[in-house]
């Protein structure tokens, strides 16, 4: 009996709720308005490799021009920090795909590290006999902030030889999911 009466309001309320002579705030509606497109600012970027080497490319609303790889080769930006366990098995996993791909492919990495020794990022560079261009310093950090304000590594930015994003990963990424999206990368 409570079932049906509580049923039977539930359809009065219903059908009375939906009646079209019922009246509202349009105050609270939000109006249409055409909003002018800001036209977008290119930012250049000039990344300083350990071996005092610069990487200048600029942002574009596809991706990013690199000076030096455009119409050449795909770019992988890894963003990475020498304490990072999951930053250090990619390594293997980078060289042997750099390696593979080497007429194609490109991977600059971007310490994220504040303040880290030269010395030490070289003794890192050479332990795990790091063949791709690793850069340094304080330009490594407006890059950061600019892909998307990065808080956590490692994350990992796929571009086209064209400079087009491709893909973003965060964390530790399988070979195959990587060299799936190189293909593509180095395809368009």
């Amino acid at each position: 009996m409570i079932k049906t009466l509580v049923g039977l309001l539930s359809i009065m309320l219903l059908f009375t709720a939906c009646d079209n002579k019922s009246s509202f705030d349009e105050s609270l509606v939000a109006k249409t308005e055409v909003v002018e497109e800001k036209p977008f600012e290119p930012v250049d970027y000039a990344l300083t490799t350990v071996d005092a080497k610069i990487i200048e490319f600029q942002s574009t609303p596809e991706g990013f021009n690199f000076n030096d790889y455009k119409g050449k080769k795909a770019v992988l930006i890894d963003v990475f920090a020498t304490w990072c366990p999951p930053c250090i098995e990619d390594i293997p996993v980078f060289k042997e795909l750099r390696e593979k791909y080497k007429d194609d492919f490109e991977i600059v990495s971007v310490l994220f590290e504040k303040d880290k020794p030269l010395e030490e990022v070289l003794e890192f560079i050479n332990k795990y006999n790091i063949p791709y261009p690793v850069t340094i310093g304080e330009e490594n950090f407006v890059l950061a902030k600019d892909l998307g304000d990065i808080q956590k590594i490692p994350e990992k930015f796929l571009f086209s030889k064209d400079g087009e994003f491709i893909k973003k990963f965060v964390g530790n990424t399988s070979k195959e999911s990587l060299e799936q999206y190189i293909k593509i990368a180095i395809e368009n």
